[in-house]
């Protein structure tokens, strides 16, 4: 793999993958929305080259870009990732038409892999909502987005004679995240002294630190095989209850937890969900970054950030 288009090149996960390939000498096309983005992270880095297109006109990106020699693209893209968009039915069915019209748009530009990233919460929805009884929440909108365009793609990518691989990133956190994710979530409760209040905490979770995510990526494009699901994790996975003690326990171990009083609207995935085994066989992925250090780095910055 020498060299590779991007989508989503300066988003939090877009940044981090870039650092990794182009300590790997490889070549990068930086896919980016348009002028007015912030791009700091990310032009200095050697071997990038910057372009600008808006997801909805990504069909023009053969225009735009006149490489004929990439290995791979590499689809991070999607509006709505988090917060209340992800409940947004038309948002998300348009982020599957632009990831469609991408994959339509590589063979003018000779490109034969396509990578797409999901999200663990595919396995979410598919585990409890086609349970008889089930009451999804809303946010399950995105899950099933990222379903569909996950198969849609790879039925268009077979049609077009392109590998597909993808991606399912779990619960992506650290230095540099601005979303209300859990992490964030959690550690800006605790680091402002509000009430602690969670879920049980029984079911279990992974946590992913973003260096880990981003070799996932890495080692998926070059090195997994064709028309393949890769689970990209921590190998670490563990009740939530015990994440939300080891970021009580990081901030302040005299803070008081408050697990139960939040009630629980769906089913835990089973710990084998969480299995990064094939990505490890396949290509050498490796996760190197524990929790506990992971925590402690975001969290010192999450307390900069507020103050």
């Amino acid at each position: 793999m020498k060299k590779v288009l991007v989508t989503g090149a300066n988003g939090f996960i877009g940044s981090a993958l870039l650092k990794v390939l182009s300590e790997e000498g490889v070549e990068v096309i930086a896919v980016v929305k348009d002028t007015n983005e912030n791009i700091s992270i990310i032009e200095s880095l050697p071997n990038i080259k910057i372009v600008y297109c808006e997801l909805s006109e990504v069909y023009k990106l053969s225009e735009i870009v006149t490489d004929r020699d990439i290995d791979v693209c590499i689809h991070l893209a999607w509006a709505g990732s988090f917060g209340d968009a992800r409940t947004a039915y038309d948002l998300q069915l348009q982020n599957v038409k632009y990831a469609l019209n991408l994959v339509d748009v590589l063979p003018k530009m000779n490109i034969k892999r396509f990578v797409g990233a999901g999200t663990l919460a595919e396995r979410d929805v598919l585990n409890y909502h086609p349970t008889d009884g089930a009451t999804p929440n809303a946010v399950s909108i995105y899950g099933i987005a990222k379903i569909t365009a996950n198969y849609m793609t790879k039925v268009e990518c077979s049609k077009l004679g392109i590998e597909h691989v993808w991606c399912l990133l779990s619960n992506t956190y650290g230095v540099g995240n601005t979303t209300n994710n859990f992490v964030n979530m959690a550690s800006r409760l605790m680091l402002e002294n509000r009430r602690a209040a969670f879920t049980s905490g029984e079911q279990t979770y992974d946590f992913v630190y973003v260096t880990d995510t981003v070799k996932g990526i890495y080692h998926a494009s070059a090195f997994g095989k064709a028309n393949t699901s890769y689970y990209i994790g921590s190998d670490q996975a563990r009740p939530l209850k015990e994440y939300i003690r080891i970021i009580r326990d990081t901030i302040n171990p005299d803070i008081e937890l408050y697990l139960g009083e939040i009630p629980f609207n769906g089913t835990s995935l089973s710990k084998e969900s969480y299995d990064t085994t094939k990505l490890i066989n396949d290509t050498g992925y490796h996760p190197a970054v524990r929790f506990e250090d992971g925590i402690l780095n975001t969290i010192n910055w999450l307390r900069d950030q507020i103050k």
